[in-house]
């Protein structure tokens, strides 16, 4: 295996350049997570089933859209490059989708509104793909070595996390804090249009530096046959099921999979457990969250260790187990009657002690499971003669959409058998209620989890394993019998 095929051809500019892209996903995955329904519900009075159809139709237009993007980033051949052309295409309509899906016109009536959500839905999904997919598969060419794929991946879950958390804290904190009278900031319409504006300017912003920031690379990452010289679209879907249909890209999309579900869960479950069960106000609540920025510099610190010291399989084992332990150790504790009372000046340390620990594992699992996704494309290779970075991120980012929607349903399913009211107002949900839906959390969470350590065990690319792909890459490269 010759020294360029391991080295990391590329500085810490780059690492950022590329880290940097993720920050338009982020801020979408933020906008969507905790924005998006209040706004149209709530501040413009779209009715929730209607909004949750329109949210939900997009997600299932991804379903068809994402593979295709991977596709055909995979099989261009341009001056540019397989990646950067989609990028630069995409970064003022993925801007411009975002401002106008928090900027309807007035006046709407409820069939003009869902069209409206929907359209704009589709379209910031698909615009954001089209830089996301392309973007992210350009770790699998940056370097091929096990470990400084690690560090790249650092910089970019860093930045996605420190992007919507940002977003999350601005949005509530400046953007939706003002109200009028007795309206609160959170059902004015203007304050939505506000923070879609901000958002669309950093989000193009951070797309455009991250695209000019790693166009110098392009003369030295990898070069596919022209589509003319290809099979096109004619084997597109026979192409994409060779490609997923391996032992590792299954063991690692499902890992994908319960990793964010696991996530999702806990985004859904923790304004719960806040608010209901240790009886906390909205100023404090915002305050635990920001222990996530403490967490987000100590997870790039560790992640860089632990690739160096450890198999990632083995990394991602031990941070499942951390996680598992720290993540609901706080309701744990509570519930034993060990913490101190919602009226003690101590509990808020202790809570945002614990959270940014736990926080911090969760961060780690993310960025190794990215990694070794990474290390798949060079197995597909040997197994199929073709690079197909594009096609592997693309169902990995459809897996963490798709997991995140799921998030939302086992959430909801959960507070149903635990039998928790609608519009509850803190302090007169009844305890065991509280207990009840606390100790499905734990045990759902506890079982995901355990499924993602079974799942990383079976996982076969190896640090060993990932060095004999590279050295039979290179040697068909040499003999020039790669197959195209």
């Amino acid at each position: 295996m010759t020294a360029e095929a391991t080295k990391a051809p590329f500085g810490i500019g780059t690492k950022l350049s590329y880290g940097i892209g993720s920050v338009a996903f982020g801020i979408k995955d933020n906008g969507f997570g905790a924005l998006l329904l209040l706004f149209y519900n709530q501040a413009l009075g779209l009715d929730a089933r209607l909004a949750g159809l329109a949210i939900a139709i997009a997600l299932v237009v991804d379903a068809f859209v994402d593979p295709l993007i991977g596709y055909v980033s995979d099989r261009s051949n341009t001056r540019w490059g397989r990646r950067h052309p989609f990028m630069y295409a995409a970064t003022v309509p993925a801007a411009l989708s975002y401002y106008f899906l928090f900027s309807p016109p007035d006046g709407l009536s409820q069939t003009s509104l869902f069209s409206y959500l929907l359209i704009t839905a589709i379209l910031v999904r698909v615009c954001i793909a089209f830089f996301e997919i392309p973007n992210s598969a350009l770790i699998a060419e940056f370097t091929q070595n096990y470990e400084e794929r690690t560090s790249y991946l650092n910089w970019r879950v860093f930045f996605g996390w420190m992007a919507g958390l940002t977003m999350s804290v601005a949005a509530f904190g400046v953007f939706l804090a003002k109200g009028v009278g007795n309206t609160p900031g959170t059902q004015i319409p203007a304050n939505y249009h506000f923070y879609g504006v901000a958002a669309a300017v950093i989000m193009f912003t951070a797309s455009m530096a991250s695209a000019l920031g790693t166009h110098h690379t392009i003369p030295s990452l990898y070069r596919p046959p022209s589509l003319s010289e290809s099979r096109g679209f004619d084997g597109f879907f026979q192409d994409v099921r060779r490609t997923l249909s391996s032992q590792s890209a299954v063991i690692i999309l499902l890992t994908g999979a319960l990793v964010m579900l696991a996530l999702a869960l806990l985004g859904g479950v923790t304004p719960y457990i806040y608010s209901y069960f240790f009886g906390l106000k909205p100023q404090q609540i915002s305050v635990l969250y920001g222990s996530a920025f403490l967490s987000a510099f100590a997870a790039l610190i560790c992640t860089h260790l632990l690739s160096r010291w450890l198999e990632k399989r083995q990394a991602l084992m031990g941070v499942t187990i951390a996680a598992v332990l720290t993540t609901p150790i706080a309701a744990a504790l509570q519930l034993l009657g060990l913490l101190p009372a919602s009226s003690s000046p101590s509990l808020i340390p202790i809570l945002f002690t614990l959270g940014a620990v736990g926080a911090t594992f969760l961060i780690i699992q993310t960025t190794l499971y990215y990694s070794m996704t990474a290390d798949v494309v060079e197995e597909n290779e040997v197994k199929t003669g073709r690079r197909d970075e594009g096609t592997f991120f693309a169902a990995n980012i459809f897996v963490r959409k798709c997991a995140t929607g799921l998030g939302i349903l086992l959430t909801s399913a959960l507070l149903t058998l635990a039998g928790f009211p609608e519009k509850a107002i803190p302090g007169s949900v009844p305890e065991p209620v509280i207990t009840l839906l606390i100790k499905y959390f734990i045990g759902a969470f506890i079982i995901l989890n355990a499924a993602v350590i079974f799942c990383a065990r079976s996982f076969k690319v190896t640090r060993a394993r990932h060095a004999e792909n590279l050295a039979v890459i290179a040697k068909r490269r040499e003999q020039g019998t790669a197959a195209r």
